[in-house]
């Protein structure tokens, strides 16, 4: 029997554990945060009176990650000047999914919470 080479499992297994880890400490803040205040409806207000401070912080995070991103990108290049085709790529699809993202934030309003 021949096993399938594992190399590219790793970084995926480790992928996954991190995506399963965050989604896991937003239903612990959720959780805590209803449990906190009260009920859902209290949350639910909660958040949508902050919701010019959740996007300012958003806006901050979003500055944090284009100026780590800015600083990888500038090494990966010195290292490997043929990968920009790549980095463009991941620019794109990175900026697109954080614009969609938004977006959809924005069309669902404060009544959609």
């Amino acid at each position: 029997m021949c096993w399938p080479d594992v190399k590219y499992l790793r970084p995926l297994g480790r992928g996954a554990v991190w995506a399963m880890g965050l989604v896991f400490a937003a239903i612990l803040i959720n959780v805590f945060a209803i449990r906190l205040l009260g009920d859902v409806q209290t949350w639910s207000n909660w958040l949508r009176h902050h919701t010019l401070g959740l996007l300012l912080w958003r806006l901050g995070l979003y500055a944090a990650l284009i100026y780590g991103w800015h600083w990888m990108r500038t090494r990966l290049l010195q290292r490997e000047p043929d990968a920009a085709a790549r980095l463009r790529r991941a620019e794109c699809a990175g900026v697109a999914a954080l614009v969609l993202l938004e977006v959809s934030n924005a069309l669902s309003g404060p009544e959609a919470t």
